[in-house]
């Protein structure tokens, strides 16, 4: 089946109670973008509805992209919330991607490594646990997302690409395994952004529409491209 996919942009209402509960809380911004999507997606609803966000911040405000599979039901949002300002289909680019062709991306990630521990431990499934993760910063961040970004299928120009700390992850959720207890969630964004060269279609539309990276569950990881017109 050919890749699909749809992009709704939201200006943020600043005086929404709602709007300020979702950026004190990255969870619950996740659960209002979820609410927007169709119902009776299984046990992974964003991933079956194709559900990935960016939060962008600018000096008139905040704004909200959501990418999903089909159209959301703006309607579930609450009253005042936002404002709809762009709704449209991202099929025709998808389709428009071919080796050669140049474009301008940008993407909210979250740049890190593990360390390996001296003496690696197995989790209760056999699997080797990972060490403790480590977020990257400077030219390091920048490598990080240069290999990512040859793995979806693009060669970034290195002299355009800008890399620009953006606000932490914040917020927290229920442990489902100890009632009343909290996980906190945090996590260091980075924004990069610049112009690269479409290398490989099937790995950059799956890129695009199943995002990259960690944090996608939290607003990062939508890789977003535009067609370059070189003059």
């Amino acid at each position: 089946m050919p890749p699909t996919a749809h992009l709704t942009r939201l200006k943020l209402n600043p005086t929404s109670t709602e709007v300020a509960r979702d950026l004190r809380n990255v969870h619950s911004l996740h659960r209002t973008v979820l609410a927007l999507a169709s119902d009776h997606l299984g046990d992974s609803p964003r991933q079956a509805a194709g559900i990935l966000f960016r939060l962008e911040h600018n000096p008139r405000g905040q704004t909200l992209l959501i990418q999903s599979h089909d159209p959301l039901s703006l309607d579930e949002l609450p009253i005042g919330y936002a404002t709809a300002t762009d709704e449209r289909d991202l099929t025709p680019l998808l389709n428009w991607c071919q080796p050669g062709m140049p474009v301008r991306y940008r993407i909210h990630a979250q740049p890190m490594r593990s360390t390996r521990p001296e003496h690696p431990e197995r989790d209760e499934k056999g699997s080797l646990k990972r060490g403790r993760r480590i977020p990257l910063h400077g030219d390091e961040a920048t490598h990080w997302w240069h290999d990512r970004a040859a793995a979806a299928g693009l060669t970034p120009d290195t002299d355009t690409t800008v890399a620009v700390s953006q606000p932490d992850l914040a917020g927290w959720k229920d442990n489902p395994n100890c009632a009343g207890k909290r996980i906190r969630i945090r996590g260091r964004v980075t924004r990069f952004e610049g112009t690269a060269t479409i290398t490989d279609t099937p790995a950059l539309q799956t890129a695009l529409t199943a995002g990259v990276g960690r944090g996608r569950t939290f607003g990062t990881g939508l890789l977003s491209i535009a067609p370059l017109t070189r003059m």
